[in-house]
């Protein structure tokens, strides 16, 4: 049976590696991102939206609520699907006890079940890639560190770690781990979470943790608040990355290029420099 799958995430895709094992250990051939070839049975795993007929679908860009089949979700990735990829991928920890109501994983299926890296790891790669939702929320997260120093590895961090849950032992086992870039990244959300949030980048800075610090705009804080948590992330010693909710507007795209030249350190204060970048683009009610 000829199985193609397909989908628009740009990095990589669990889901279709895992699909793709399964198929080839029954002897399929399996090809993936060739919609226009023909195909006994293809499957959509969509991020974003669905581009592409697809005769089973799934991914958060198409119903967050479709979980994979159990037993197709227990084999292991086929990493020759994406032959440039140089880190393992997986959970050890999947769920996520916070409720955000612009996050689409409250509404998926993730149980709270801890597994070891090696239910998905190749010995023979030097890096790992952790998916988990929300790290330090599971009560064996260090088994999973020390799975990953004992066995070398460098950590590929695309999700990032909750600084409301960090304390000293966390910030050591952070401390202690190599990532690719050199650095972690945090978030700062809501407003209402600053106390915790500043203790936790103080905390941070003390360990001397380099990180980068996830602003989301355009969602339920105001242009003043926005500068607000960058200024503080700033201060800290850490970085400010806004990132614009749902693409964000042309005045958040504008803020978030603002943050990212870095310019603002050229002036006393985040709140000085944006009045000077501010003159010279669009003021939308509300947003500036």
């Amino acid at each position: 049976m000829r199985v193609n799958l397909i989908t628009d995430a740009e990095m990589h895709n669990l889901a279709l590696m895992k699909i793709s094992s399964y198929h080839k250990e029954r002897g399929d051939t399996v090809i993936l991102n060739e919609p226009q070839q023909p195909a006994d049975l293809t499957y959509g795993s969509w991020l974003w939206k669905q581009r592409y007929h697809a005769d089973i679908n799934g991914g958060p860009g198409y119903d967050p609520t479709v979980s994979l089949n159990p037993i197709i979700a227990a084999y292991p990735p086929d990493y020759s699907l994406y032959p440039k990829m140089d880190y393992s991928l997986g959970y050890t920890w999947s769920y996520c006890p916070r409720r955000c109501e612009f996050c689409i994983v409250p509404e998926q299926h993730n149980p709270r079940i801890h597994r070891s890296i090696w239910s998905f790891h190749q010995s023979d790669l030097k890096k790992i890639c952790l998916l988990n939702n929300n790290w330090f929320s599971d009560p064996r997260w260090r088994e999973t560190f020390e799975e990953i120093w004992e066995a070398g590895l460098t950590v590929v961090d695309q999700s990032g770690f909750d600084l409301r849950l960090l304390d000293g032992e966390k910030a050591e086992a952070l401390k202690k781990t190599r990532f690719e870039k050199g650095y972690v990244h945090f978030a700062w959300d809501f407003m209402k979470d600053e106390k915790a949030v500043v203790q936790g980048l103080k905390l941070a800075r003390d360990f001397k943790i380099r990180a980068m610090v996830y602003v989301i705009i355009g969602y339920n804080t105001t242009r003043e608040e926005d500068l607000y948590r960058c200024q503080i992330i700033t201060d800290l010693g850490f970085d400010p990355y806004p990132m614009p909710y749902n693409r964000g507007t042309k005045a958040d795209r504008s803020f978030k290029r603002f943050i990212c030249l870095r310019a603002y350190r050229q002036y006393e204060s985040l709140q000085a420099a944006w009045e000077q970048y501010g003159r010279s683009i669009p003021h939308e009610e509300g947003k500036l």
